[in-house]
């Protein structure tokens, strides 16, 4: 079966221009209404979920001349990308504000290593939570589209890269957790605290969602 670009059509409910000013005030309303660009050959198309509703993937519809789907790609939208970017300059200030006053990398070694553990948890997180939004998305346009996804191979969650990628996730987001609960409460750090905790919480609450519906599939398909 060939989907047309009438049928991508079907995935938008509101019609707006892929530019940052747009997603941007998409994000200030929380606006969960499938929204989309079209153009001759190409279909934009971008949603908001309650639990992510900054970093939400736009992904990409390419037709031939004849109007037929040949090709879907995703990228972040802009304004996730530029908040994203802004959040971790603003989670390196704590860590870095020495610069400023007493620059000698070697005394402040201790608060370097810090940051750089923080940020590449930080990055990690992120880029998981990003690749699960996109997974759950991408999955129900095609259940409503019908496509079938041929020569797949169902992903196991318990692999042993997932384990391997889960060792190092769930500990980074425990010891982060204690960092903000201990010292980032404490020193009045609260807009970072929350800032923090609500990363963690995203990617937690996707990757144990995943995990149910992957179990939940798998049962019905063993009755």
């Amino acid at each position: 079966m060939e989907i047309t670009k009438s049928d991508i059509l079907k995935l938008i409910e509101l019609k707006q221009m892929d530019t940052i000013v747009a997603h941007l005030l998409t994000i200030l309303k929380w606006d969960f209404r499938p929204a989309g660009e079209v153009r001759n050959r190409e279909i934009r198309v971008w949603r908001q979920n309650g639990w992510n509703g900054m970093f939400y993937p736009i992904f990409r519809f390419d037709f031939n001349k004849d109007g037929h789907l040949i090709n879907i790609s995703d990228r972040i939208n802009p304004a996730g990308q530029i908040m994203y970017f802004l959040f971790c300059i603003i989670f390196s200030i704590p860590w870095l504000n020495w610069i400023i006053d007493d620059f000698d990398p070697l005394f402040h070694w201790i608060e370097i290593l810090g940051w750089a553990i923080f940020l590449g948890i930080f990055l990690l997180i992120g880029f998981k939570v990003y690749r699960m939004e996109k997974k759950i998305q991408l999955e129900q346009i095609y259940e409503i589209l019908d496509i079938e996804v041929e020569n797949e191979e169902p992903t196991k969650e318990w692999g042993w890269k997932k384990i391997m990628v889960r060792s190092i996730t769930y500990p980074m987001s425990i010891f982060l957790i204690v960092v903000c609960v201990f010292a980032g409460i404490p020193q009045g750090k609260y807009f970072l605290t929350l800032c923090i905790l609500s990363i963690i919480g995203v990617y937690l609450y996707t990757d144990l969602k995943i995990i149910l519906e992957k179990k939940k599939t798998t049962g019905k398909q063993n009755l």
